[in-house]
């Protein structure tokens, strides 16, 4: 009887590995079907960094050495010659072209240090995957207003091409993060407050940092997060993205490893996307969540440092439960707040949206053992496009006006939307945008279906957040928070 079920169990196992292999290279086969690979996709830029490798880079100073060497080799292998011009006069790799960020004054593409004269703070902010620097401008501008001096590193794999995340891994960002945070300690006064910064992929290397100054004491420790869009939990899809490296490495399958090969007109974030940059976002998210499980005792968690989120209640990037259970679920502290921006809930559109989206919110507002502040901005009303912060704390609610409303035409916020104002020159409402480009936030362009090579979501995705002014406020009285307790603890 037990030989016959053993028996059963590995005619079980072969059967579902056979399905298994068979999807697989279903898929190998499909993936056959996307746009040309260019030079950017295929590009091995030897001088990247990587904690395997580059073991005696151990400073910011090294860093950097090995980032303007990464840039030389991107000017031979990407600009040189006529593979430059291939995505045309739109295209970041067209040596000549205004998308191209080294064309103007600051290359955002690169690390990024603002240094005021006399500082109040320090500030580590840490960008997203396939972002770059720029994504933390806006808000590393309102920190430089406040007098804090500011590092905005530009992760491996970033900046450069779209080849590079390929091959990244999240060990590889997160000894860059810990790089940096000793540097800001080491060349600022230590009594200065220490706050770091993470957008989505950053917001989960800020949390998985503070999380291991629990147990490395000799890591600086930050006294705030602040996080926008953080990948506490991305689709547990993400897993399996790994799996295209069977066949992916056979040229004839090389479009296999990549989700998506897109035109490279975003001058400061990679659009094409490689399968295994997902399943490294799921392997950090699933160390922090590891490590946020273990947390056992109030010291720890009396230990992490004060976090407030900015988040869309509806994201398709990374899983906003995972931030409400995981983090804030987790830790459940009066000091943290969760700063979440509804849907418009003006007009019609709800009939037409795909998912309940007002779940997790009701979930939220409705758990009763919630100590940490809650605060959603919304549409004062049914009827009307004004909007308040409504907050919510200890049983009690406090609803603040804003001078704001929803713009016309727009539903919802998006993950990529959180950290852009609308005045953002390239991803913002059009306002601002010099004539020499036109702005990405704004590609409300009409004809026919199956024209374009760029798909509608992608353009249809909010990328600068209308409620960018609101947000700033709340950044400035959270460091004037942190100055106020880093003042009591000296």
């Amino acid at each position: 009887m037990r030989s016959r079920a053993i028996r059963l169990l590995g005619t079980s196992v072969r059967a579902v590995a056979i399905i298994v292999a068979t999807l697989i290279v279903i898929r190998a086969f499909d993936a056959r079907s996307l746009p040309d690979l260019h030079v950017w996709h295929e590009v091995r830029l030897e001088n990247e960094f990587s904690v395997d490798r580059d073991k005696d880079v151990q400073t910011l100073e090294t860093y950097l050495e090995l980032e303007e060497a990464v840039f030389r080799e991107l000017d031979e292998e990407v600009y040189s010659g006529h593979s430059s011009v291939a995505g045309g006069s739109a295209s970041r790799y067209n040596a000549t072209s205004v998308f191209r960020s080294q064309n103007h004054e600051i290359d955002w593409n690169r690390t990024v240090e603002l240094v005021p004269d006399q500082p109040r703070g320090v500030a580590l902010m840490l960008h997203g995957l396939t972002d770059s620097p720029y994504s933390m401008r806006s808000t590393a501008a309102l920190f430089f207003a406040n007098g804090y001096r500011i590092l905005m590193p530009r992760l491996p794999g970033h900046g450069t091409a779209p080849a590079g995340i390929l091959h990244a891994k999240w060990e590889d960002w997160q000894a860059v993060v810990r790089l940096c945070a000793e540097y800001l300690r080491a060349e600022a006064d230590s009594e200065l407050p220490f706050v770091v910064v993470g957008y989505s992929n950053g917001g989960a290397l800020a949390v998985n940092y503070a999380l291991g100054t629990l147990e490395d004491h000799n890591i600086p420790k930050p006294d705030q997060l602040i996080l926008m869009s953080p990948a506490i939990g991305v689709t547990p899809f993400a897993f399996f993205a790994s799996w295209n490296r069977l066949l992916s490495w056979m040229p004839f399958f090389s479009k296999f490893a990549w989700e998506s090969v897109l035109p490279e007109y975003d001058p400061y974030k990679y659009n094409s996307f490689p399968k295994s940059a997902g399943n490294e976002t799921y392997e950090l998210a699933k160390r922090v969540q590891k490590r946020l499980n273990s947390l056992k005792s109030s010291d720890d968690l009396a230990s992490i440092p004060p976090i407030i989120t900015f988040a869309p209640v509806v994201d398709s990037t990374v899983r906003s439960e995972a931030t409400v259970d995981h983090l804030y679920g987790r830790l459940n502290r009066p000091q943290d707040e969760l700063v979440l921006y509804d849907i418009n809930r003006l007009g019609n559109l709800v009939q037409f949206f795909a998912s309940d989206y007002l779940a997790l919110l009701r979930r939220v507002q409705g758990d009763a053992a919630r100590k940490y502040r809650l605060t959603v901005v919304r549409n004062s009303s049914a009827d009307s496009r004004q909007v308040v912060a409504m907050s919510e704390q200890d049983s009690r609610t406090t609803t603040v006006p804003l001078d704001t409303e929803w713009p016309l035409g727009i539903y919802s916020l998006s993950h990529v939307a959180i950290p852009f104002p609308a005045s953002d020159t390239w991803y913002g409402d059009g306002s601002s945008t010099s004539g020499d480009h036109f702005s990405l936030g704004r590609l409300n362009h009409y004809g026919e279906k199956n024209l374009l090579s760029i798909s509608p979501a992608q353009i249809m995705r909010l990328r600068y957040n209308p409620f960018f002014d609101y947000q700033a406020r709340r950044l400035s009285e959270t460091l004037q928070s942190v100055a106020a307790r880093h003042q009591l603890e000296q």
